[in-house]
């Protein structure tokens, strides 16, 4: 089997999978306790957290691990917001994590202001900056959009929105930018920063929030204090394990060619009728094509009995019609039935990326 759709989730590397097994069979006391086994796996997590940290460009005390990027992005609209009377602007393009939690603060009476997408699928910063006021609380952009690939240049926008608003804080969703933006995290000039790991490796169900030094908030989820009082629950020490295992395997087996095999399959696909949906800057991970002829549901299972997985958008929204994102930037109800996502990881060799493209061709041309 040939998989395509790592933007839904990656395989999980040995090596996380090893330090999985280890935190779970050896290394498993609770990190809270007292005894110096348990004090070995608190050190752990610290040596995990550092090892991240390093990895996106962060200081460890601004890393809090979680259950994902859903549970972060949640956090920060429901607990980050200061000014609870300002105003919220979210992009067009935002993960439904994002999205549907800014809707559930509206339903509230919250001034919740949504920036339009350009046709490439980046949000349009001047239409941004013209919803930004003196009484903007909270500003969140995607850093790559989980739909496209397309790139947000959120480091000019931070910029011009703390130039406008000096009170506003600024968040991004970064799960797919994690590890493949190169940029550091406390280089964006962002307040909050979500990630998941099941993207890079490690299992699902941890993540981590940055949140920026000296920035304050009230814990989303209470209880026993743990991660510094700000996330209470025991630590989910073999994921976190895995998480630093990931990161660590994947700086080892990256080696910079994917983002020219995604340009590669696009110009392939593009010669033989595809469309391919956004262009522009794209994080080199995700292709969005229309395909000829067939529905995305119907090419994906045909081409699933072939041997290949692809996606057909985001995972996370595959029981609804149409497609909130792929509206946004203009694509016609008709086109959206028939867009297919192609996603790939450190781990997709050229070869089965080309044999995957053919079966996927010929089946929309049989």
């Amino acid at each position: 089997m040939i998989y395509l759709d790592n933007a839904a989730t990656t395989k999980v590397f040995k090596s996380a999978v090893s330090a999985t097994e280890a935190a779970m069979t050896t290394d498993y006391f609770n990190p809270n306790a007292t005894y110096k086994s348990a004090v070995t796996v608190n050190n752990g997590i610290e040596k995990a957290r550092s090892v991240i940290a390093g990895a996106v460009g962060a200081n460890t005390d601004e890393l809090i691990f979680t259950s994902g990027a859903t549970e972060s992005n949640n956090w920060v609209f429901n607990c980050g917001i200061k000014n609870h009377k300002g105003n919220i602007v979210i992009t067009a393009g935002e993960h439904s994590s994002v999205y549907e939690v800014a809707m559930q603060l509206k339903s509230r009476g919250k001034d919740v202001r949504i920036a339009p997408l350009k046709r490439d699928g980046t949000v349009d910063e001047q239409a941004l900056l013209d919803l930004v006021d003196d009484n903007t609380a909270l500003v969140s952009v995607i850093h790559v959009s989980n739909e496209t690939g397309a790139v947000n240049p959120v480091k000019d926008i931070a910029a011009a929105v703390r130039k406008k608003s000096p009170n506003a804080l600024i968040h991004s969703d970064g799960v797919q930018a994690l590890l493949k933006s190169g940029l550091p995290i406390n280089g964006l000039g962002v307040d909050y920063y979500s990630a998941s790991a099941h993207k890079i490796g490690a299992p699902k169900g941890i993540g981590f929030l940055y949140m920026r030094r000296g920035l304050n908030m009230s814990p989303y989820i209470v209880g026993g204090g743990q991660e510094h009082g700000l996330r209470s629950g025991t630590q989910n020490t073999p994921y976190i394990a895995a998480f630093a295992a990931a990161v660590q395997e994947y700086a080892e087996r990256n080696n910079g060619s994917v983002p020219a095999l995604r340009d590669e399959l696009c110009k392939y696909f593009t010669e033989r009728g595809f469309r391919e949906i956004g262009g522009g800057q794209n994080s080199g991970y995700i292709l969005c094509l229309c395909a000829p002829k067939f529905k995305a549901e119907i090419l994906q299972n045909i081409v699933h009995d072939k041997g290949v997985i692809i996606g057909k958008g985001a995972a996370c929204s595959g029981s609804k019609r149409g497609n909130r994102v792929l509206s946004a930037i203009g694509v016609k109800p008709d086109d959206i039935e028939r867009c297919i996502r192609i996603s790939l990881f450190v781990d997709t060799t050229r070869e089965d990326a080309f044999a995957a493209a053919k079966i996927i061709a010929d089946a929309c041309n049989r």
